[in-house]
Parts: C-alpha cells; structure tokens; sequence
C-alpha cells in the first residue's frame, strides 16, 4: 500500500508540473527533464483599467524549491480614437541550479513600445516601434512608418533596422543585422505595388 501511494503521490506531482508545459498562465516550464519538485512555481498576474482607454498588467513566477523570482512582466497602453501607445518591460533570470534557468545566456532583459497617431479620416497616419535589450544596451529593432491616403491613391513609407549580432536569437536569423527602406503605393481598385526590386538596404556587417 505504501509503495501505491508513492507511485500515486508521484504521478500528480508530474502530471501537475507537465501541465504547465500547455498553461498559458505559466511564461516559462517548472519542468525540464531533469528531477522535479513537488510544487509547481507560483505564477501571479494582475490586470488593471482604470479607465476604457487605459490599461495595464503585470506577471511573474516565483520558484518554491530556489525561493526567487524565475520571470517578470509588466505591460501598458493607452488608447483613444486618433492616438494608440504601448509599452512592455520583461526579464528572465539567471538561477544557478535551477533546470531552464542554469544557462546565463537564455537570461534576457526587454523593452519595447510602440505608438501611433492618424487622423480621424485616417488619411494621415505615423508609426514608431523599438525593441530594446536592455541587457546588451542595444536595439534589436526600430521601425518607422508614414503614410497618406487619398480617395484615389495613396503612399506608404518605411524605414526599419534591426541588429541581432548581441542577441541570443542571432544563431537563427541568416541575416543579423540589417536596414530597410520601403516605398509602396497604392491605387483604388488596382492594388498595392511596392519596390520592383524589394526593400533598399542591405546587410551591415560593422
């Protein structure tokens, strides 16, 4: 009977922790293959809106065996008719010891935000998103955008730039660092016709 109720008592405690491989309240896994607590991490999250054109949540795990925080996230924007802006802030630490933690490079420190502003007929309309690694001090990614629409036509233009050489995800990009530069037009039921030959820029190695 003993020997039941181990084999019991161990199958919840697995079951329980695989099951925050699939949950999506959990950012990161308590399991990674390795011998597993009987406790799965503390996941908390809080949403706030204090009005209907402000909001704002924040998230994180805490592990019961290392007794510390594991991820932490908080997120934001404001939204009204002729204006959207958005912020996010998120870290993964670094746990010695701790399976899917013990490896210093996956630990990582974002920023990132966008805003937008258009007119109420949307005739006219500019965009600005970044993403920051603040753990490298380095932007990963910047993009611009403008654009006008008019009854019969419009124009769209971009510039973006992007650098992963710092980054953790440069092992699976073919090309890590780049700028961009778009122009695309539109015409009222035709389509859409960009570059003929794609973006300008290229690759910068330096």
């Amino acid at each position: 009977m003993s020997c039941l109720r181990t084999a019991s008592y161990a199958l919840v405690s697995v079951a329980s922790s695989l099951a925050t491989l699939t949950d999506s309240y959990y950012q990161s896994s308590s399991y990674a293959g390795t011998a597993m607590s009987k406790f799965t991490a503390l996941s908390l999250y809080a949403r706030a809106a204090p009005t209907t054109k402000l909001a704002g949540d924040f998230r994180t795990e805490w592990d019961p065996t290392f007794k510390t925080l594991k991820t932490v996230a908080a997120n934001g924007g404001i939204n009204n008719a002729n204006m959207q802006v958005a912020a996010g802030w998120s870290r993964r630490r670094y746990i010695p010891g701790l399976p899917g933690f013990d490896n210093e490079a996956l630990a990582n420190h974002y920023l990132n935000a966008s805003a937008n502003w258009h007119k109420a007929t949307n005739t006219l309309g500019v965009t600005y998103t970044f993403n920051y690694d603040l753990r490298n001090d380095a932007f990963l990614q910047q993009r611009y955008l403008a654009y006008y629409n008019a009854q019969c036509c419009g124009i769209n233009v971009e510039y973006q730039s992007y650098n992963f050489s710092a980054s953790v995800y440069n092992q699976y990009t073919a090309v890590n660092q780049d700028r961009r530069f778009n122009i695309s037009f539109t015409l009222a039921g035709i389509g859409t016709f960009s570059n003929l030959l794609g973006a300008f820029g290229g690759q910068n190695t330096r």
